[in-house]
């Protein structure tokens, strides 16, 4: 998945001002997607506890900003959504409350999270 994805969400969500002022931007899901691709490199096995620190630390930076994100689009938009979509993000939300550290179910909840918020052409 590519970072802009993230960064996508966050905006539909938030005021690109209040994401600008956070430090809130792709950056850090490009972090977590180098510190991934660093999980899986040819380096020696004597680092892989630090590399494994390292991922999981800013897998759960953008992990809970997307658990956030979501929170807050259901809180902002409920009124405009259908019970279906309320349901399938509130089942996201749920998802990423359990500690998990896989980046492909992630950038799923993601995808989903993207695909249900612009069915509505939500402007924040």
């Amino acid at each position: 998945m590519k970072n802009n994805e993230y960064e996508y969400l966050l905006n539909k969500i938030y005021y690109k001002g209040i994401l600008k002022n956070q430090g809130i931007n792709s950056d850090m899901y490009q972090r977590m997607q180098n510190e991934y691709s660093n999980l899986n490199g040819q380096q020696p096995v004597s680092g892989q506890l630090e590399r494994e620190y390292a991922f999981r630390k800013s897998f759960l930076v953008v992990r809970n900003y997307v658990q956030q994100a979501i929170k807050d689009g259901m809180r902002s938009f409920q009124f405009k959504m259908e019970t279906n979509d309320i349901n399938k993000l509130t089942y996201m939300v749920d998802m990423l409350d359990r500690n998990f550290f896989d980046k492909q179910s992630l950038d799923q909840i993601i995808a989903t999270a993207n695909s249900v918020f612009n069915q509505y052409h939500l402007k924040n």
